[in-house]
């Protein structure tokens, strides 16, 4: 089975690298990176450094030879130049190795025929002896559970999203971005030119990993067209899948061609495969993302009627069109309600909106919390968003006065909303000056600490939602139609 043949490289009891080197800059090769990465996230299994000068690093012993290693190896990382690559396969199938991670570069991606026939010759060998090959050109995996990871400080606390990744360059993005806006990983592959391990391995090993609620996808290409299609339907109606497919445009296929060397195939052809198989298509990093974290966050059973407080006039407007256009709904407010929200304004409420979006202005700033908690209460609407500008009135709020409203705001969303069973979205709008952002990303994290889906525009927040809202609908139509519960 494929789930037993790759868990040696999910759960590995014991772990080679080679080309660690002890001198020099260590964190500036890839082999100590990798060394570094596994002791911080707290592999718990034997690591064996390998150098053929031998020596110490990190207070482990590095060998001279995966031959002299004492004991048996599941999992080696191979941090080594091309050429040499092939003779140390041919070692770690004597030694009796179970999977290498080729993280080098410099084979068919590279455009030379020396590269394509090396990712040739290794591609060979693990056809004719079994042992299955992560890469070439690529990070590896980060499995925290495991203690797995390719990057020195990422958590060692696990989640419930996995994502097959074939960029080593995205892979870093999307672990740091996921990670700052409150969300865990379960698995993250980057897999590269894929000359054995491919997408369809790893979907089909993620289909049935029961720590993994949610994948994620970026890919350029695929090496068995019929076998992911098949791979990608089946999984899809047992879990979310969110795909990312770059490679469209015919400049984006040469690119993908000179980057992992695989062919991208067309826009047409995968909006199609995306559509039947059930499978959720976003068009961006960003859209990636944020959608990952809607999965994360958000109940599946809200609905689509939305209430928006905060941006000001202009905001409002805009607000209300890319709702709308997402597919979501945005309901008048009850006179009720409205009058419940003017009756905070002891002073007057001049400047202040009581439709939907709610504009608070600058003389609401003292009563967010009083009003959080009313929309939060109301039953007209299904999920609350609140718009969090920064630097909007640098006249009335500039800075650290800034920084106190944006902390003082936080504490009122956090405080409403633990006291609400009402799921609720913020929105950190982008930051004019240094120290905006800086009170940006602190109201950032403690929104997110609290459970909060945190995005950085309306327009993101609400196609992200609104596939969200897709994705849940589809799935209850399918219950119903096959007589089952949703």
């Amino acid at each position: 089975m494929v789930k037993q043949n790759l868990d040696c490289i999910f759960n590995p009891s014991s772990i080679v690298i080679a080309g660690v080197s002890t001198k020099g800059k260590l964190l500036q090769l890839g082999g100590n990176i990798i060394l570094q990465a596994l002791l911080s996230c707290g592999f718990k299994g034997e690591i064996y450094p390998l150098n053929p000068k031998g020596g110490e690093v990190s207070g482990l012993k590095v060998y001279t030879s995966i031959k002299d290693v004492p004991g048996t190896v599941d999992y080696a990382i191979c941090c080594i130049s091309a050429p040499q690559v092939p003779q140390f396969i041919q070692d770690c199938i004597a030694k009796g190795v179970k999977a290498v991670h080729v993280y080098t570069g410099g084979f068919s991606e590279s455009g030379t025929d020396e590269g394509k026939q090396l990712e040739e010759n290794i591609f060979s060998l693990s056809h004719r002896s079994g042992i299955r090959i992560l890469g070439p050109n690529c990070l590896g995996v980060y499995n925290p559970k495991a203690g797995l990871s390719f990057s020195p400080g990422l958590p060692s606390e696990g989640g419930t999203t996995s994502i097959i990744c074939q960029s080593g360059g995205i892979s870093f993005f999307l672990t740091r971005e996921i990670i700052n806006r409150g969300a865990m990983f379960n698995k993250l592959i980057s897999y590269g030119n894929a000359c054995d391990i491919n997408e369809s391995d790893l979907l089909e090993y993620l289909a049935t990993d029961v720590d993994t609620k949610v994948i994620g996808i970026y890919i350029e290409g695929v090496k068995e067209g019929g076998r992911f299609s098949r791979l990608l339907k089946e999984t899809a109606n047992a879990k979310p899948i969110i795909v990312l497919k770059a490679g469209l445009s015919e400049a984006g296929a040469r690119a993908a061609a000179s980057h992992t060397g695989v062919l991208a195939g067309s826009g047409k052809i995968w909006d199609v495969l995306l559509h039947q198989a059930g499978a959720i298509k976003v068009d961006s990093l960003e859209e990636l993302v944020d959608t990952i974290i809607t999965f994360q966050f958000l109940p599946s059973s809200i609905g689509r009627k939305v209430g928006v407080i905060g941006g000001g006039g202009g905001s409002s407007v805009l607000t209300t069109d890319y709702c709308t256009n997402a597919g979501l709904v945005m309901p008048r407010l009850s006179r009720k309600i409205q009058d419940k929200l003017r009756s905070y304004f002891v002073n007057g409420v001049a400047g202040a909106t009581f439709n939907n979006p709610v504009d608070l202005s600058e003389r609401g700033w003292n009563i967010y919390y009083d009003c959080i908690k009313a929309m939060l209460d109301y039953r007209g609407i299904d999920l609350l968003i609140y718009q969090f500008p920064m630097g909007m009135h640098p006249a009335l709020f500039p800075y650290p006065e800034m920084e106190f409203m944006s902390n003082l705001i936080a504490d009122n969303i956090i405080k409403a909303y633990r006291k609400s069973s009402k799921p609720m979205a913020v929105v950190i709008h982008s930051s004019v000056t240094v120290e905006d952002y800086q009170a940006a990303l602190n109201c950032k994290q403690r929104c997110s600490e609290a459970g909060l889906p945190v995005y950085h525009s309306v327009i993101n927040a609400a196609k992200a939602i609104a596939r969200f809202t897709n994705y849940h609908e589809r799935r209850g139509t399918i219950a119903d139609k096959a007589g089952f519960p949703c």
